[in-house]
């Protein structure tokens, strides 16, 4: 007697199968790693249990808890068992919030703008931001950046020694090119054996302003000076958010340029001016900062 032989799955049932698997493993991985927060839950919600037989359940419960299940839901974020876990960007938030002023037409802000802008900043970055420390400023806050070139950091500093495997990589990195002369306040260490982590981003994330138009700025030579060197600011593209904490290394750019600060070229990629017109209107402010605890680099919301 021949055997029947049997018909091959169809496309349907071969990703039903693998999705059960799926669904039945994430399950117990769910069910293990939370454990402390499913008994809780169960004991505020009992009219919820049958939700928790699946994780989809799971996670559609955990977005209806009370304010006082906070810890609750933080324990089953922590491992985000399954990519339907929204992860919340704030990034729009904040373009929102800035929409209000025309960052097309680049002006001098007004005090009121001031205000609220570092206000803003100061909620979305958790730190301190202004346009004004101990009675000092630059001339603007709203300003068009340009690309700059790279810094010599130390006596015999060039294109093969500054750079990592990674950077000359990046073709925008890499073909800026070396500066003609140093920095505003000169080398960033005295030699290369010197040379350390701190110099290295203080180079890396620095940024070029017109601290020659800063008010008053001739009568205040030597305080304006000591204050700016290596000055930490935020810098944001107000059109897509992007953000870095940078340090203030030179003075320019001339004013016939028609631009009002430079940027290193790691500042201009990941701001976002790496490409086309490689310029573009950012907001700068001050990060009061005297303890010298925010890291210089690219930040997020």
């Amino acid at each position: 007697m021949l055997k029947k032989k049997s018909l091959p799955k169809s496309h349907y049932h071969v990703l039903r199968e693998k999705w059960l698997k799926r669904h039945r493993r994430v399950k117990r991985q769910f069910k293990k790693k939370h454990k402390q927060a499913l008994e809780l839950v169960s004991e505020i919600i009992p009219e919820k249990e049958k939700l928790a037989s699946s994780a989809a359940g799971l996670l559609m419960l955990s977005s209806t808890l009370p304010a006082t299940t906070s810890a609750v839901e933080k324990l089953i974020d922590q491992d985000k068992p399954l990519e339907q876990v929204e992860i919340v960007d704030n990034t729009k938030a904040l373009i929102s919030e800035l929409t209000s002023l025309n960052f097309e037409k680049v002006r001098v802000l007004t005090v009121e703008e001031e205000t609220k802008i570092s206000q803003t900043l100061s909620k979305y970055f958790k730190m301190d931001i202004k346009a004004e420390i101990d009675g000092k400023r630059l001339n603007r806050t709203l300003g068009v950046i340009g690309a700059e070139q790279h810094l010599t950091r130390y006596p015999g500093d060039n294109m093969v020694t500054h750079l990592s495997e990674q950077e000359a990589k990046n073709k925008f990195i890499y073909s800026s090119g070396m500066a003609p002369g140093r920095g505003a306040w000169g080398y960033f260490a005295n030699s290369r054996s010197e040379f350390g982590q701190k110099a290295v981003d203080r180079e890396r994330w620095y940024i070029a302003v017109q601290t020659f138009l800063a008010p008053e700025y001739n009568l205040r030579l030597s305080d304006y000076r000591d204050f700016f060197k290596y000055r930490k600011m935020l810098v944001v593209n107000p059109r897509t958010g992007q953000a870095i904490v940078c340090d203030i290394a030179d003075a320019g750019p001339a004013v016939w340029t028609g631009k009002h600060l430079g940027g290193s070229p790691e500042v201009m990629h990941h701001l976002g001016f790496s490409e086309g017109m490689r310029k573009g209107p950012v907001l700068y402010f001050f990060i009061d900062d005297p303890d010298d605890r925010i890291p210089l680099g690219p930040i997020d919301i």
